[in-house]
């Protein structure tokens, strides 16, 4: 497996039931291993659990038992990012069967609301990538995604789903009612991006059920979808400018990175650049296609590599790693429900005030984005009216807890930067922040350190944690 996260890993997905509170078609999990460490299920829980007689929805599981029968260490739960990744999938499985941390813990996988196997919400994820393979302009982006937006609105409407109730909050109630139903009684949690936010909340809200908590590149509850990852991207190419510039093989191969930026930028704006994928789409990049595609480029773990050469590629018009970026996109938009994700950042991200001006303005205080960033700002604007709840500014925050945490960033994370980092420390009296000096979004799902120190801290989560084998930042 390469070295790439384990909430970005996209799988196709299905499952076969056993012990199951909730009755299950015999084909339902048909891929699932049969073997005496594999079991499945599922609870019906409320769509909305502030009525908790109404609608119910189903959250389906997966146990995968520890290798040594006769250990005792408490499970760990896994919280898949996005918001829309699913987690229940043949590959993810096959995965963690043979990862060292099911050596002497059962780990528990499950579908989070309005994803995969769980009561999963229309996908508009296939039609967005389309949208976004257009030859359209920002204001035509703007008006094809608001028309596919208000499809999907009719869509939810005739499946009687109420996207207003697919949050973090109804997403850590639904865990809450899983820790009851499963018994184990005490669990260790570990989340990647936006697992860290449901993780961060079922801490706050079930206390008790926690032995420890792993939170690998933190989402804050707090935020603003757009104006955030702007942010985000900005810190994270300014750091690989600064980074090329210090380093003599970068620099000499890359002597003028950062004035080579925006003249691509400016070049795609002239001419965009049209390629066909996999033998059969057209796919168009403009200028804010290039700042989008460049952003998810950031994402990898050599992006620092990357990066520079996917400019040189949009300044020659032609080069393999267009194509690769193309495909890592199409994998990771596939790989999300992006109905989910609207209807989880609409409720606690999104700001109502920010209208076209407003947005148009806070693009000035980001020098390094000259031109608005592809897909993001369009589904921004259009998503506004995408359902009427919004979580209050004023809940929009953690507790302080006292549950021992260990949060990991890397330090050219575009989505997540270290900055991140430091605001889930503000209420953590017993937490630990490691920066990896690190490009990409998320640690590697293989790399035996990060591992064992995830390890060590869920066996022992007061004790002395060694990370001297990990290749933290130093400032």
């Amino acid at each position: 497996m390469n070295k790439i996260s384990f909430y970005v890993l996209i799988f196709i997905f299905s499952c076969n039931a056993l012990n199951s509170q909730v009755p299950i078609e015999a084909d339902f999990f048909d891929w699932l291993p049969v073997r005496e460490d594999v079991k499945a299920g599922a609870i019906l829980v409320p769509e909305n659990h502030d009525d908790p007689d109404g609608q119910k929805i189903t959250i389906a599981y997966v146990i995968l038992k520890a290798k040594d029968t006769v250990g005792s260490n408490y499970p760990m739960i896994f919280f898949s990012g996005g918001p829309g990744g699913n987690t229940l999938n043949e590959d993810m499985v096959g995965f963690l069967l043979e990862h060292p941390l099911r050596n002497d813990r059962d780990i528990i996988l499950f579908d989070q609301r309005g994803i995969g196997y769980s009561s999963a919400l229309p996908n508009m994820s296939h039609d967005a990538f389309e949208i976004l393979a257009k030859d359209a302009d920002e204001q035509e982006e703007l008006e094809l995604t608001k028309a596919m937006i208000h499809d999907y609105k009719k869509k939810c409407e005739a499946r009687n789903m109420n996207p207003q109730f697919y949050n973090t909050i109804q997403n850590a109630k639904d865990v809450g009612m899983l820790f009851e139903h499963l018994n184990y009684g005490k669990y260790n949690l570990f989340g990647g991006s936006y697992g860290t936010r449901i993780a961060r909340v079922v801490q706050d809200m079930f206390p008790e059920y926690i032995h420890s908590s792993v939170l690998d590149s933190p989402s804050p509850l707090s935020g603003d979808f757009l104006l955030d990852r702007l942010d985000s991207y900005s810190l994270a190419l300014g750091r690989i400018f600064e980074y090329c510039e210090n380093d003599l093989k970068c620099r000499q191969q890359y002597p003028n990175l950062k004035d080579d930026y925006f003249n691509a930028i400016s070049k795609l704006k002239q001419k965009p650049l049209t390629l066909n994928m996999n033998d059969s789409l057209s796919v168009t990049i403009n200028a804010q296609d290039g700042i989008y595609l460049l952003r998810r480029v950031l994402y990898q773990n050599n992006s620092r590599e990357k990066v520079p050469e996917l400019v040189s590629a949009f300044i020659e018009g032609k080069g393999s790693v267009i194509d690769e970026a193309l495909q890592y996109e199409y994998r990771l938009t596939g790989g999300v429900n992006l109905t989910m994700l609207l209807s989880v950042e609409k409720y606690e991200n999104f700001d109502p005030g920010n209208t076209a001006n407003a947005i148009k303005e806070s693009y000035k205080k980001y020098p390094l984005i000259p031109e608005k960033m592809g897909f993001f700002d369009a589904f921004y604007q259009a998503g506004m009216h995408w359902h009427t709840s919004n979580l209050p500014i004023e809940d929009r925050k953690f507790q302080d807890s006292d549950i021992p945490t260990l949060i990991f960033v890397n330090r050219y994370d575009p989505v997540t930067p270290p900055e991140n980092g430091a605001l889930f420390m503000e209420n953590l009296s017993n937490g630990t922040l490691l920066i990896l000096d690190e490009g990409g979004h998320g640690s590697s799902g293989d790399d035996s350190c990060i591992n064992q120190v995830m390890i060590d801290f869920m066996n022992d989560p007061s004790g002395p944690l060694n990370d001297s084998c990990l290749n933290l930042y130093k400032e």
